[in-house]
C-alpha cells in the first residue's frame, strides 16, 4: 500500500520518492515520517533501485516539521516523535545507495535538514535554505549543515535562522547545482539516472566508501579504499565492464569522457 502523502515510482533504476501533501506544503508529520522510512527500507536491497531521488514539486520541497503535531504534546508523545525523526534522518543519511534531493521554494528548518541528509542537492532558482528552528525556540541540525558547508557558515545559519537563496547555497556548498525554475525534476532525475546507470551493486559499494572514508584519517582512508578496489577487481561486474570499455576504446570512444563532448 502506498503511504499517505507520498508518491513512489521507479524510473531507469531511480527510486523516486515524491512528497505530496499540498495542504501543509509537504510538512513532515507522523505519516510522512513513517512513509519515507518504509520506502527507503523497501528499496535498500532492491536491485532494481540503484539511486533515490527525493523531491517535492516545482514550487516547494518540504516546509519542515508539521509544528501543529508538536503543539501541546505530552513528554511521551514528544519522545515518540523525536525518536521517529531520528529514525528517518539516520535511515536517509546511511541509506546504502546514493540519494539526490531536489529542492524548490523555501526549505525551512527540517526541510533543509532533510536535503542535507542526502548525498547531493539540486536546487531550483526559486529555492531558499534556512535553519529556521531557532525562530521557534528550537535547535536546527548543525551536523547536517556542517556536512555540506564550512563551520562559519553553518554556525551563522544555526545561530541566526536567516535563510540563503539558491545561488548562495551553491556558493557555500549546501547545493551542488542550481537549475532554472520548471526544470528541477528533469535535471535532478537526469543526475540520479547517471548515477543509477552504474547499477545497484556498484552504487552500494560507492555509497559505503563515501560514508566510511569521510570519517577516516588519510592513511586509513587510502588503505580502506584500496581494499575496496581489490575487492571490485575480483568481481564479475568489473570483468564485464572492463571488456566493454576496451571495446569502446578500440572503436575510438570512451565512456569516461563522452559526456564532456560539446
Amino acid at each position: 500500500m502506498v503511504p499517505p502523502y507520498l508518491n513512489l515510482s521507479v524510473e531507469n533504476g531511480v527510486g523516486i520518492l515524491q512528497l505530496d501533501h499540498p495542504e501543509k506544503r509537504n510538512a513532515l508529520g507522523w505519516e510522512l515520517h513513517h512513509g519515507i522510512v518504509e520506502a527507503l527500507e523497501g528499496w535498500a536491497y532492491d536491485d532494481e533501485v540503484a539511486a533515490v531521488l527525493l523531491i517535492g514539486n516545482e514550487q516547494y520541497f518540504c516546509s519542515g516539521w508539521a509544528l501543529d503535531v508538536l503543539q501541546g504534546t505530552t513528554p511521551e508523545e514528544r519522545t515518540r516523535f523525536t525518536d521517529l525523526a531520528y529514525r528517518l534522518m539516520i535511515t536517509l543519511y546511511d541509506f546504502r545507495k546514493p540519494t539526490v534531493a531536489a529542492v524548490a521554494g523555501v526549505a525551512p528548518g527540517y526541510g533543509m535538514d532533510l536535503a542535507n541528509m542526502c548525498d547531493i542537492t539540486i536546487a531550483s532558482e526559486n529555492a531558499a535554505f534556512g535553519s529556521t528552528q531557532v525562530k521557534y525556540a528550537m535547535n536546527g541540525f548543525y551536523h547536517g549543515m556542517l556536512r555540506k558547508t564550512n563551520s562559519q557558515r553553518a554556525r551563522r545559519m544555526f545561530f541566526t535562522g536567516d535563510p540563503v537563496d539558491a545561488h548562495e547555497a551553491l556558493r557555500c556548498g549546501l547545493a551542488d547545482e542550481v537549475v532554472p525554475v520548471g526544470t528541477l525534476r528533469e535535471s535532478a532525475l537526469r543526475l540520479a539516472g547517471e548515477i543509477a546507470e552504474h547499477g545497484a551493486e556498484l552504487t552500494a559499494v560507492l555509497k559505503e566508501v563515501a560514508l566510511r572514508a569521510s570519517a577516516m584519517d588519510h592513511v586509513s582512508a587510502t588503505a580502506y579504499e584500496l581494499r575496496v578496489t581489490h575487492d571490485l577487481l575480483g568481481r564479475d561486474l568489473f570483468a564485464h565492464r572492463i571488456a566493454e570499455g576496451l571495446d569502446r576504446l578500440r572503436s575510438g570512444r570512451s565512456k569516461a569522457t563522452e559526456r564532456l563532448a560539446p
